[in-house]
């Protein structure tokens, strides 16, 4: 039902659908009780037509005579392959919102731009699933998570410390929960999640708290009953999907074609303007562009990267490549993106973490582990083009396999992610937490609705792990040493499993950390000719002062035990 704001006169409100090869077209709505309106076509492809409409939401589709050659020449209804809102019901109706006889997307009005917002080497990201970003002791199965929620749960993040959110995929999809990577539309906010003004909320009120919002943008296909399906098949996808079948997700959009009668790459042009539109409406402050390695086409790639960053005006912009094998050459100073998932980091430090051999990978292998904590010795240019990480959405929680996969259990299992999170946020590069991993959620990895048993945060261990990672996150902050590219291997003893590695950065801030991989008690260690001043030091986790003499570090390390020494003033 249409919903009235005002008594305002009706103004011609345009209606478009590109659909060059269709022929024949018709706009139906509520206002006038679902008969067709009949669309005239320009020369360039697009239908069009104006309907008198006063302030207020409509609900819309269009009537197309399909091009699909599984429903040739059949009419079907489709949803606004560009509306930035659906219905939440089965019918999925494109909304169109009219203010002051105009078409808007939110009438959101932004409080917080002139917040400054950290710089991309500052940057901390917990990556966030919104459906399940909600729970507690009691909550119902059948709730999703939505942006308030999330809002309501800002200052637990600033409390946290990351300096931003990646949301997984916050388009449209059918149904009520997904992870979000089978897309009705990349232009329409999930409706299960809230509307475009409550989103933009979101993104308003975490920059007010220093924090950025981070899109997982879906460029590479779309669910297989998404408008564009239905209106022309081939025009947008390819007939038959070009990939391995590990890499067919569902319709792939045909980035090669180009419709010389229009002088259009359909399927680019679609692609960058929901880009554009999302950058400018919503206000983020980056993407992560989802398995590139299917999208496969650098230039594209490139050509998205230049266009995010330049349409965010003055405010950092990141972009990421979701790039699994890696392939260092994606994400370089020059581009395609900025960073890219650091895969061999991911697959060594969750077996050193476990503390068994996983994605055959030795945990105590001190060679490796000092040789990926920096990422130019595995391809990179600098940390900045890496995204690092001991798990995600797509992994095994740490916790559950701690369990499931190392029969580690209580203390020696939160031992052991305390030694994942203290090697991950002193390494060079940008660190992303996998949401609830703060805190030690023990849940196997699922489709289903999983959401985060906040309750955990009563367990003294639980909240110590989440007060160690705080912990971490602001020494983090505190210390720019930590976010310099500047890495220096100081102790390496493979048979003992101990490590030790130098940052520093070019103001003379000094850290030193030093870790026992192994969860066998390591007794005396030492540091030297490691270029260390002589003079007070403090450690970090424990809070104790300590002497170098004569440039050398000496101390003790326990089970799985890790310390971080920064130099007194």
């Amino acid at each position: 039902m249409a919903k009235r704001k005002s008594t305002n006169t009706a103004a011609g409100i345009p209606f478009e659908l590109f659909a060059p090869n269709n022929q024949s077209v018709s706009l139906i709505g509520e206002w006038n009780k679902w008969q067709p309106i009949a669309m005239q076509k320009d020369d360039k492809g697009t239908w069009r037509v104006e309907v008198p409409l006063a302030d207020g939401e409509y609900q819309y589709k269009f009537e197309v005579i399909s091009k699909s050659p599984f429903m040739l020449d059949q009419k079907v209804t489709v949803s606004d392959p560009k509306a930035m809102h659906y219905t939440l019901d089965s019918h999925e109706n494109s909304v169109v919102r009219v203010k002051d006889g105009r078409r808007v997307i939110t009438g959101y009005q932004w409080q917080h731009d002139d917040k400054p917002l950290p710089p991309n080497q500052q940057l901390i990201i917990y990556e966030m699933h919104v459906g399940d970003f909600r729970g507690g002791m009691g909550d119902t199965q059948d709730k999703p998570g939505t942006f308030k929620n999330v809002i309501e749960k800002l200052d637990y993040l600033a409390e946290l410390g990351i300096t931003a959110i990646e949301l997984m995929p916050v388009n449209e999809f059918p149904g009520h929960h997904s992870w979000g990577y089978s897309l009705h539309s990349i232009y329409a906010v999930e409706n299960s999640y809230g509307t475009p003004e409550e989103l933009a909320q979101l993104v308003d009120e975490a920059h007010a708290r220093g924090i950025r919002i981070i899109h997982d943008a879906v460029y590479n296909h779309m669910e297989s009953e998404a408008p564009l399906t239905q209106i022309d098949y081939n025009y947008w996808f390819y007939e038959t999907n070009p990939d391995e079948a590990s890499l067919n997700f569902g319709p792939k959009f045909n980035y090669e074609y180009h419709d010389e009668k229009n002088d259009v790459w359909p399927a680019r042009e679609y692609v960058i303007n929901a880009l554009r539109l999302w950058v400018e409406k919503f206000h983020i402050d980056g993407i992560r562009f989802d398995c590139t390695r299917a999208i496969k086409y650098y230039d594209l790639l490139e050509w998205f990267n230049k266009e995010a960053h330049s349409r965010a005006d003055f405010k950092p912009f990141y972009t990421i490549a979701e790039h699994v094998p890696q392939d260092a050459t994606i994400a370089t100073p020059d581009g395609p993106v900025d960073a890219a998932w650091h895969d061999n980091f991911f697959r060594q430090m969750s077996a050193t973490a476990l503390g068994i051999n996983h994605h055959g990978r030795d945990p105590f292998n001190t060679e490796e582990v000092l040789r990926l904590l920096d990422s130019r010795k595995d391809g990179f240019v600098s940390g900045y083009n890496t995204v690092r990480y001991l798990t995600n959405h797509d992994e095994e929680r740490m916790m559950y396999l701690l369990g499931a996969a190392a029969n580690t259990f209580d203390d020696a299992a939160f031992k052991r992610a305390k030694l994942g999170a203290s090697l991950l946020l002193t390494a060079p590069g940008v660190p992303m937490l996998w949401m609830g991993e703060e805190f030690g959620q023990p849940t196997p990895k699922t489709l289903e609705p999983q959401p985060l048993q906040w309750g955990l945060l009563e367990n003294d261990r639980n909240k110590g792990l989440f007060q160690h990672y705080a912990h971490l996150i602001k020494l983090r902050k505190e210390n720019p040493a930590l976010y310099s590219d500047n890495f220096q291997p100081i102790v390496n003893l493979p048979g003992r499993g101990i490590i030790g590695f130098k940052r520093w950065n070019d103001a003379g801030d000094v850290v030193v950390v030093l870790a026992n991989l192994t969860p066998t008690y390591a007794g005396e260690i030492e540091a030297a000719d490691a270029g260390l001043e002589d003079g007070l030091w403090h450690e970090m986790v424990y809070d104790y002062d300590t002497m170098i003499i004569n440039g050398i570090l000496k101390d003790t390390l326990a089970e799985s035990e890790v310390k971080i020494f920064i130099k007194r003033g």
